[in-house]
């Protein structure tokens, strides 16, 4: 079944093929029917160009301007003599027809156009020329044309078809047969031996298509892996490299829509636990609020509300970063690019920075270059990032660790900017997902006012500037942040 499926674009082409065929040697009969037809009636013309004259010669049929009926009789009777098949008629000047021969014919028409006559009488080349047929007058055909004059004077026109309708019946059934038989033995030669020929041809052309249309069928019925092989296609080389990398971008976006749905319901998960868990924390202070409203102390009070405050935080902040990466990731935040020196934006995050530092007993130094180029981007972006940044080495460094950032210079004009803590360093096994929603470290358990979501959204804040968020760590020694923008 699969393979008539694979061979089917063979047999269509060899079917078409085949009609066209059947086409050209149709037309092939037909016109050489036609002309053959028209070259006969061309010779019998010029053969009988004389034919009315020598009528004219052996009899007069006018006496006076009028007719006489026993000369009329006598050229009729001498012209069935010579061949029977001959139709005669005696035209007046205007086209009117007198009289014609034979008799037992029945006129479908009493005139004549005189124009093919006038002209075949003028022409001295014998040109070909067909008159019209009072029989038939839907059909022109070859005639002898000659004046009938006496003292200078035209009288009438002897007009004489050469194919009369018997002599016309039987050369065409003579000819057709003729034609037929010549048509049938070369045509059925040249068309079988052409259509063998050509289902050769087309069977060569489509092998390649056939290979093609396998591969695609098992890549259409699951098998992602199948690719046509380049070196059995030939000339098609072409078409199937566009499929095998087309294949390829399916495969790969199908991988991505796997990894985007194994991420969206993390997402989902996670989501539902770390907004869970601030809410059932507000609601059961609230709840012991309210039951022991009258027997709590105030010292109680101030611890519970204290709690519900810090969770109120940690909620406002996760929605708030939820909405902030969802906005990067749709496309529908953009970048508001200006020039500005970085060593100043760093320095003055470091200072906003140093008393939470202290608080934690963690020293923050900067490094910052004084001969840098403005760089061009989204200050209140980068600004983001550089926050991020410094949240996640200061979550993640211990007390009397240290976090250094540094501005220089590097190449293809562009400033690098590395933020290094001393804290536990990342896993290698998790520097793969570091920069995935929801990453957290295994190594670290104090993550009470973490979102998880920081890097995730620094990365797409740097995407969105056309760079990257490199990571350099080492296990319980520290992490080091770099990027680089463009100078302006």
């Amino acid at each position: 079944m699969g393979l008539k499926k694979f061979n089917s674009l063979f047999w269509k082409i060899s079917l078409v093929f085949f009609i066209l065929l059947a086409i050209v040697g149709a037309s092939h009969v037909y016109i050489s029917y036609k002309y053959s037809t028209e070259y006969l009636d061309e010779v019998n013309q010029q053969l009988n160009h004389n034919t009315a004259k020598n009528i004219i010669e052996n009899s007069t049929p006018f006496y006076n301007g009028e007719v006489i009926k026993p000369a009329l009789n006598e050229m009729f009777h001498h012209v069935k003599a010579i061949n029977p098949n001959l139709e005669v008629y005696l035209v007046d000047p205007k086209g009117a027809i007198i009289s014609y021969y034979p008799p037992e014919k029945k006129l479908l028409t009493n005139t004549i156009s005189l124009l093919p006559i006038k002209e075949f009488i003028e022409d001295k080349s014998n040109s070909f020329i067909k008159g019209d047929d009072p029989l038939n007058p839907a059909t022109k055909k070859v005639f002898s044309a000659y004046p009938l004059t006496m003292n200078n004077m035209l009288y009438a026109y002897i007009y004489v078809v050469l194919n009369g309708e018997k002599q016309k019946a039987e050369s065409d059934n003579l000819f057709t047969s003729y034609l037929l038989q010549i048509s049938y033995r070369t045509m059925g030669i040249t068309l079988f031996f052409t259509f063998l020929i050509g289902l050769f041809i087309i069977r060569t052309i489509t092998k390649n298509y056939t290979r093609m249309l396998q591969v695609m069928q098992q890549f259409r019925q699951g098998d992602l892996t199948s690719r046509i092989d380049l070196n059995t296609v030939g000339s098609e080389k072409q078409l199937a490299q566009m499929f095998n990398e087309m294949a390829d971008i399916l495969t790969t976006n199908i991988d991505k829509l796997k990894e985007v749905e194994n991420l969206r319901r993390e997402l989902i998960a996670n989501v539902s636990h770390d907004l869970r868990t601030p809410i059932a924390i507000i609601r059961g202070y609230l709840e012991t609020l309210q039951i022991k409203e009258k027997t709590i102390t105030d010292e109680e009070r101030k611890r519970y509300i204290d709690m519900v405050s810090q969770s109120s935080e940690k909620l406002e902040k996760l929605v708030h970063e939820l909405f902030e990466l969802s906005k990067l990731e749709a496309n529908q935040i953009r970048p508001n690019k200006e020039a500005f020196i970085i060593s100043e934006l760093v320095n003055d995050i470091s200072s906003k920075y140093h008393l939470i530092a202290h608080n934690k007993k963690i020293t923050i130094d900067t490094f910052l270059s004084k001969e840098l180029a403005p760089v061009f981007a989204d200050i209140s972006l980068i600004e983001r990032v550089i926050q991020n940044l410094l949240d996640n080495a200061i979550k993640f460094t211990p007390e009397n660790g240290y976090i250094s950032i540094t501005t220089e210079k590097c190449l293809n004009n562009t400033v690098k900017i590395t933020i290094t803590d001393n804290g536990i360093g990342i896993p290698e096994k998790d520097r793969e997902r570091i920069f995935a929603r929801y990453y957290r470290a295994n190594n670290y358990t104090d993550l009470k006012n973490s979102t998880g979501l920081g890097l995730a959204i620094a990365k797409k804040i740097l995407d969105l500037h056309d760079s990257t968020l490199d990571l350099i760590s080492t296990e319980d020694k520290g992490s080091s942040f770099v990027f680089k923008l463009k100078c302006s």
